[in-house]
């Protein structure tokens, strides 16, 4: 068995930083996605942006490989309760959209690093 982690740069939301990119991030993104087992879209709790680029890369991606989408909620420990709620139902609804689909996407929530969590309400939870 093998397991091949790629790491794509993140998604700029910048025009300026998208317009100075010297191939298409999509198509790059979509030649990965076709060959990959799963898919990991990974969003930060703290600063939940979907850029038109992600949008974009999304939609390219998605095209034979729905099934292979999983939506990662990171760095859960950097926010309250009260605001992890607020995000993971902000992400799920910005997903449905994105998806087109009356289905509610599924959201894994963690913290995803070697530190000490920030907020403890989450020490059973992760």
């Amino acid at each position: 068995k093998r397991l091949t982690f790629i790491d794509t740069p993140g998604v700029l939301s910048g025009e300026k930083q998208r317009l100075n990119r010297t191939y298409d991030f999509g198509q790059v993104a979509k030649w990965f996605a076709d060959r990959s087992d799963l898919i990991l879209l990974l969003f930060d709790a703290h600063k939940l942006d979907i850029s038109d680029e992600f949008k974009h890369v999304i939609d390219v991606i998605r095209h034979h490989n729905d099934d292979k989408i999983r939506c990662v909620l990171n760095k859960a420990d950097c926010v309250t309760r009260e605001q992890l709620v607020r995000v993971y139902g902000s992400l799920m609804w910005s997903m449905g959209k994105i998806f087109d689909s009356p289905e509610v996407v599924r959201v894994y929530t963690g913290s995803y690093w070697n530190g000490n969590l920030i907020n403890n309400d989450f020490e059973k939870m992760f």
